[in-house]
């Protein structure tokens, strides 16, 4: 015995390429884990700083699978792509639902020219309508786990499906499906094409999650606070709550009649949604009292508000870019994912 301790690597699954891997490579160097990968053709690489972590690199699909399996302990994959293969992944767990990009919906869409089709429930009568005269309804998707999982909701089920993994939008207009059900953002590739998505027709609300394989999370776990999944997960939130805010500090000098000056300036921030908000006496540098007032705020508020602020008595406005935000009140995703753990034993779903 040399009295060391054998820790084990944490293997980190990414999306090896696409707007999922642009995203969680930002966010993690934001928040103090800089990956580090000579080319896109490598598929394992390091974190500087970080010598725990192996990150590895992989298709959104197989990262489900491959945490299903214990082989990764932490993967980053879209809430649609985990939803679809729950079902046959039960180890693996969602640890953060939305990591704050890639937001998208899955949602049904049918032809513009089908006017009298505006909600779910028309599909319910117009599917017992191709049943009755012969003719089979055809839905084109990726996903049909949850297709079959939302119609059973809904009570419809004379229709088939179309499993495709190319463009779904032309399927209707080709006559390969009388329907698609598909992620749209925008909607605009729906309407350039000729759909649109119907009322009720929601069947899942995307966005990159953060999943985690749950015996692995609960060894992590116990490593406790200060242990690689904690420091993670916090530095995840912070960067998180931090996104589009700027630290604010507002600052009037000694010519300025103060306490009544910093309150008018934190009642007029507080109204335009300022949160956090400080406010108290300083002195310059000759000891001349002044006060000041500090706040989150809105990026995009700062510029509409400067004016107002100098005309309140500000004699200086700084705004800086707020890289982390840590809340006493705000919820922990470390905490609420070592309550399930406790809660499910070590098998959260």
């Amino acid at each position: 015995m040399n009295g060391t301790q054998r820790v084990d690597p944490i293997r980190l699954a990414m999306p090896s390429k696409g707007h999922l891997y642009e995203g969680i490579i930002e966010i993690l160097k934001t928040a103090g884990y800089k990956v580090r990968r000579v080319s896109d053709r490598q598929y394992e690489a390091t974190i500087s700083g970080q010598p725990r972590f192996h990150v590895v690199f992989m298709r959104p699909t197989d990262i489900v699978l491959q945490v299903q399996e214990g082989r990764c302990h932490l993967g980053v994959t879209g809430m649609d792509v985990y939803a679809e293969h729950a079902f046959e992944a039960q180890q693996a767990v969602v640890v953060d639902p939305d990591l704050g990009y890639g937001g998208c919906r899955l949602v049904v869409a049918v032809p513009e020219s089908w006017v009298d089709v505006g909600h779910v429930l028309d599909l319910v009568d117009l599917t017992s309508e191709f049943k009755s005269a012969g003719k089979t309804f055809r839905v084109s998707t990726k996903y049909p786990a949850l297709v079959r999982q939302y119609f059973r909701k809904w009570g419809i089920y004379y229709y088939q499906l179309i499993n495709s993994e190319g463009a779904l939008e032309l399927h209707p207009s080709l006559g390969i499906a009388d329907v698609i059900v598909d992620l749209t953002s925008s909607g605009v590739t729906l309407k350039d094409n000729r759909l649109r998505e119907i009322a009720g027709g929601i069947v899942l609300d995307s966005a990159a999650c953060l999943i985690g394989h749950a015996p692995s999370l609960a060894s992590l776990a116990d490593e406790g606070e200060t242990g690689p999944l904690a420091l993670l997960l916090d530095a995840l939130d912070g960067v998180r709550r931090s996104e589009g805010l700027l630290h604010l500090e507002v600052v009037g000098g000694p010519a300025e009649p103060g306490p009544e000056t910093a309150a008018k300036v934190a009642d007029y921030l507080r109204e335009q949604g300022a949160r956090h908000l400080v406010r108290g006496e300083v002195w310059d540098d000759r000891g001349l009292p002044g006060w000041r007032v500090t706040a989150l705020v809105a990026a995009k508020k700062l510029t509409a508000c400067q004016r107002a602020l100098l005309g309140l008595g500000a004699s200086r406005i700084v705004g800086l870019p707020a890289q982390f935000v840590f809340d006493r009140a705000a919820a922990s995703t470390f905490d609420d994912l070592k309550k399930r753990l406790a809660d499910d034993g070590g098998a959260t779903s």
